[in-house]
């Protein structure tokens, strides 16, 4: 096991913290959702919300990123999220919780995520050698799993079937946690000098035209995009799939979360090793093939165990993606424009997903929920056809990246 240093674990712990209050979020909101409305449109526009602040304010916090000490970025802006899931609860609290300010919370924790998800990255690449990121991605992979699925949807439902005010409570503290742990975290994580911007326009806009002139980036994060589409318009009706079609109850939908995310753990500590056998590219495809498998599974089953396959499958998919994509940014892009260069990424890959999810709501509720599972598996199967010039492209910029750290 690589030796990744006491640095890079104490921002691990951060990232535990972190990603626990994200997965009690992510199962607190839709279950509240569906206690406050039996629309499906507004249950899956909570989970569009959530996302819009990668639209609205992705290439503004990738400027941010690159001017100030991003650890200082990434404690307020766990702050903000924690704010927010303090007001939600005590709004339960005393009976004054409605669809609309959950739209408000999801929506301001989505903003919080738009500067973690995008700082915390950048960290980890200054506390560990160009080479060692493969098996730090795979740690934080194993470890944002087991927080945000494996363990808080779980505990979010059952604490969520307790008092709803507690498991909106719980990410509130969770989240002032990862603060706390980040202050303490040691090392150097302002952004490396850059050049003056001609206008803040060309500020803004200089990762953004980064990814998009690049031979391996452009590709890639249209293709995520696509990923995220059909993802996000599964997941945000997840929820009314499993309750409805299989039959789930609370309890037994964060569990079946929690299967999802023991897979996906599990596949975690194997994706390192698939890259060194056989290739980056390699571990992509097998990603897409058990996301279609999943869907389909998920599409066309009506009995449990179908669901079971599924999750399981879904969590094979994930990491197989995940780890890789996060470790061709790190090694591929300069420091100084690291942050535009993230969040212009996030705007590309994810901006779409909050369509995704509307589009989910919207077929879900005119024709069945299984039905948006059955059309993402055959667009993201789509992509073992279309993406191979991207795989081979992908495969040769990180070899000839895998021992050079990008300056």
């Amino acid at each position: 096991m690589a030796d990744l240093g006491r640095s890079f674990w104490r921002l691990w712990s951060v990232f535990t913290a972190s990603n626990l209050a994200d997965g009690l979020t992510l199962v607190a909101f839709p279950l509240l959702a569906v206690s406050l409305t039996d629309d499906a449109r507004l249950v899956a526009l909570v989970a569009t919300f959530r996302l819009l602040p990668f639209v609205v304010v992705g290439l503004p916090a990738g400027v941010l990123l690159d001017r100030i000490d991003r650890r200082r970025a990434v404690a307020w802006a766990q702050v903000v999220t924690a704010s927010s899931a303090a007001v939600l609860a005590i709004a339960v609290i005393t009976n004054n919780e409605s669809i609309a300010l959950l739209f408000v919370i999801s929506f301001t924790v989505g903003l919080g995520e738009v500067i973690t998800d995008s700082g915390l990255p950048a960290m980890v690449r200054t506390v560990v050698r160009s080479e060692q990121l493969e098996v730090a991605n795979s740690r934080i992979s194993a470890t944002q799993t087991v927080s945000n699925v494996f363990v808080g949807p779980p505990v979010g439902a059952l604490a969520f079937q307790v008092d709803p005010a507690l498991a909106l409570s719980a990410p509130a503290v969770m989240y002032l946690v990862a603060s706390g742990l980040l202050a303490r975290a040691t090392g150097d994580f302002r952004p490396a000098p850059s050049a003056p911007a001609e206008s803040r326009r060309l500020e803004l806009t200089a990762g953004l035209r980064y990814v998009w002139g690049h031979s391996v980036l452009r590709p890639l994060a249209l293709t995520v995009a696509v990923f995220a589409f059909v993802g996000e318009a599964n997941w945000a009706i997840f929820v009314v799939l499993a309750t409805e079609q299989f039959g789930f109850s609370e309890v037994e939908y964060g569990l079946l979360l929690a299967l999802d995310g023991l897979a996906s753990v599990v596949m975690s500590f194997f994706v390192a090793r698939v890259v060194r056998r056989t290739s980056h590219a390699t571990s992509m495809r097998i990603s897409v093939v058990a996301f279609s498998a999943s869907a389909l599974l998920f599409g066309f089953g009506t009995v449990a165990a179908a669901a079971i396959v599924g999750v399981l499958l879904s969590g094979v998919a994930d990491p197989s993606w995940n780890i890789v994509s996060a470790t061709v940014r790190q090694r591929l892009v300069p420091d100084h424009i690291f942050g535009r260069t993230m969040t212009a990424y996030l705007v590309i890959a994810w901006g779409i997903q909050p369509f995704g999810a509307a589009l989910g709501g919207v077929v879900a509720e005119a024709w069945g929920p299984q039905w948006v599972f059955v059309a993402s598996a055959v667009v993201v199967g789509s992509l073992l056809a279309f993406a191979q010039p991207m795989f081979r492209e992908l495969d040769r910029a990180m070899l000839a990246a895998r021992h050079v750290d990008p300056e």
